[in-house]
Parts: structure tokens; sequence; C-alpha cells
């Protein structure tokens, strides 16, 4: 067996959730290999060291200590991350003003600028016939096809 794999087995052995298999592996290299015996002892010694230490009493004021630290983190996070935040409180009411009027006049000036005529462009009228002789002259076997296709009437057409 390998070391990094031992060091893998030991972790899991302070656990106590090697396999029987496993654990023999583990301790028939233990007994081969003086590195990792060592580095098993500290680990042990340090798992029977935080065993038998007492947690530490806190602090009596520790939760407000804590909780205006939360608040303080809370006030930033809002500040930062907000897009609304952005705009100062006495404009925010100007910016909710201003937005349905800006939609309304785009809306108009999209609608005048694309008013249909009641004409298409003869250039309709062209461009379909330059396709229909450019296709016939390409692919002979679509002429029936290319002759039905030029016999329909165009939109606009009388």
């Amino acid at each position: 067996m390998r070391c990094e794999r031992a060091r893998e087995l030991m972790s899991l052995m302070l656990d106590e959730i090697l396999t029987l298999e496993q654990r023999r592996d583990l301790e028939r290299h233990l007994s081969e290999c003086v590195g990792c015996r060592a580095e098993w002892r500290l680990l042990k010694t340090a798992q029977r060291l935080i065993a038998t230490t007492q947690p530490a009493p806190l602090p009596y004021d520790i939760v407000p200590i804590v909780m205006e630290r939360v608040k303080a983190i809370e006030r930033e996070r809002r500040k930062t991350h907000s897009w609304f935040g952005a705009f100062r409180p006495q404009w925010r009411w100007l910016a909710m003003a201003t937005a349905p009027i800006v939609l309304a006049l785009a809306i108009v000036g999209v609608r005048l600028w694309h008013a249909p005529s009641s004409e298409p462009p003869e250039s309709i009228y062209w461009s379909a016939h330059v396709t229909n002789a450019a296709e016939v002259a390409i692919a002979p076997e679509l002429v029936p096809i290319s002759a039905a296709l030029s016999s329909l009437s165009f939109a606009g057409e009388k």
C-alpha cells in the first residue's frame, strides 16, 4: 500500500468507518512504514486532546455583537446589490413617474416610423420575376414549379 492511500485510510479509521479488510491493510502498512506510524500517533493524540478539552465559555455579550455585525453586513449587501438603490430616495418617484411616459413615447415613435404604406414597392415584383428566371436557368427540372409560382399574384397586385 502507498502512503497516500494509508493517510486516507487513517482518517477513515479515526471515524471508525473502515471495513475489516481495509483495517488489516492499514495495520500491516503501519507496522512496516515508520513515517505513517508517526503520523498515526500524532492523529490519535490530536483526537484524544480534542475529545478531552473543555469548550471555552463564550462572552456574555456575544449575541448582541454578532447580531450587530449581521445587520451591518445586510445593510451593505442591500446598498451595493440593489439596482433600485442606485437612485436616491428623493429621486425615485421621478424615475417611477417618467418610465411609463418614456415607454409610451417609444411605442408611438415606432408606430409612426414604421407606418405601412398603401402600395408595396415595385422592387418586390421585379425581384420575384428575376428570382424565377434565375431558378429556371439553374435548374430546368424546376420549370413547372417556377412557372406555377410566377403565375401567382403578389400582395397588392391588381
